[in-house]
C-alpha cells in the first residue's frame, strides 16, 4: 500500500504531513497539504522513516503516523 506521514505536535496540536524528509539538516520539511507529502511506496518504507525522524529528534515535541496515500 502507497502511503503517507502525518505528524502531529504533542503540545499545540497542529498537523501536517511530511513533505521531506532531511538527514543532512537533522529535519523534516512541513507539507500542509496530504497531495504535496511525499509518497511512500509500502508501510514499510513509511515506518523506517519514522524511525529516522526519532533518530533525528524530531518525535521529541511530534508524533507520526502512517496514512493511506
Amino acid at each position: 500500500m502507497k502511503c503517507k506521514l502525518m505528524w502531529t505536535n504533542k503540545f499545540s496540536g497542529e498537523t501536517g504531513f511530511v513533505g521531506k524528509v532531511s538527514r543532512v539538516k537533522g529535519y523534516f520539511i512541513n507539507a500542509e497539504h496530504k497531495e504535496d507529502a511525499k509518497l511512500y511506496a509500502s508501510e514499510k518504507t513509511a515506518a523506517k522513516e519514522i524511525e529516522l525522524l526519532g533518530v533525528l529528534g524530531e518525535a521529541d515535541n511530534n508524533n507520526f503516523s502512517i496514512v493511506e496515500a
